[in-house]
């Protein structure tokens, strides 16, 4: 894998407000060379709004980016660096896909044959002459993810880049993004609700909620904290055991199983030293989806009856 100085992209502190409401609040994170980040988070948590802010386009109030440390403003060819999907409807609506092409072919240096791989590997060739806004959201998405290719950039920024694709086109980004980023050093950030798909394909994962970074670090090591789950002879008994060590523990009612914040081992020597019997110990890993509901946990509350007519 090629070695770059100061490699990676690096967000630093950014907070934005409008007005009373802090969209993002102190956001810093870093994306290693040569990985794949999956950018989590529930509508309305910050995400969009950090990828601009990355770009510089949306001015943060406070906190930077760089680029295998430069700021995206003082990048010589912020095209052949940084490659972005934001919006896929974005482009003239009135402009046909192969001359939405040739436009950011010319914008960002690229030669003009680039316009006829991308069309080719991305099935474009049936709607090169359409014009953009006849467009479905899947073609459009595509269109989008094209123009976010065409620079060869070292580096991908993709805000939701699986809506609206078929399998197959999807299988073929996902395999493009690893290998991408795995084969030439890049870093690749890509927002996602898709939460089991990523564990396919990302290095690492940020979890983002009321805009504040819940979660950073390697897909591995955020599912691989190893829990217990017991049923206890005598409940009260274990209860009172977790209790005075200050263990966190949870108690589903339909079964009285416990889940303990510890792992089967040392909860079993826990039992042993004060006798209690379990019917059952096992290992709980916690899925990714179930820590995402946990660390978003709260962002949205509902009081009272939504649908009360007063």
């Amino acid at each position: 894998m090629p070695q770059h100085p100061d490699t990676g992209i690096r967000v630093s502190g950014v907070s934005k407000a409008y007005g009373a409401k802090r969209v993002l609040d102190d956001v810093s994170f870093d994306i290693p060379s040569g990985t794949v980040t999956g950018l989590l988070g529930p509508n309305g948590s910050g995400k969009s709004t950090a990828m601009r802010a990355m770009l510089g386009l949306t001015i943060a109030d406070a906190g930077s980016t760089t680029f295998d440390g430069i700021l995206f403003r003082d990048l010589a060819q912020p095209g052949r660096t940084v490659g972005a999907l934001l919006d896929p409807g974005a482009h003239h609506p009135g402009r046909s896909v192969e001359d939405t092409l040739a436009t950011a072919a010319i914008l960002t240096g690229s030669p003009r044959e680039r316009v006829g791989e991308l069309i080719a590997t991305l099935g474009l060739a049936s709607a090169a002459r359409r014009r953009f806004g006849a467009l479905s959201l899947g073609m459009k998405q595509r269109v989008a993810l094209a123009v976010a290719l065409v620079g060869r950039p070292r580096h991908l920024i993709l805000d939701e880049p699986m809506n609206g694709l078929d399998i197959e086109t999807g299988d073929w980004l996902r395999s493009t993004l690893v290998h991408h980023a795995h084969t030439t050093g890049g870093c690749v950030l890509v927002s996602t609700h898709l939460l089991q798909e990523l564990q396919t394909f990302a290095d690492r994962i940020v979890v983002l909620s009321e805009g504040a970074i819940r979660y950073s670090g390697e897909v591995g090591d955020l599912t691989a904290e190893k829990n217990a789950t017991a049923i206890a002879v005598d409940p009260d008994l274990l209860r009172r055991a977790l209790t005075t060590r200050g263990i966190p523990f949870s108690v589903r009612p339909e079964d009285g199983r416990f889940s303990v914040g510890i792992d089967p081992r040392s909860l079993s020597e826990i039992c042993i030293a004060d006798s209690i019997v379990l019917d059952e110990l096992a290992e709980d890993r916690e899925s990714i989806s179930d820590l995402y509901r946990r660390l978003t946990r709260g962002q949205y509350r509902v009081e009272g009856d939504v649908f009360d007519p007063r």
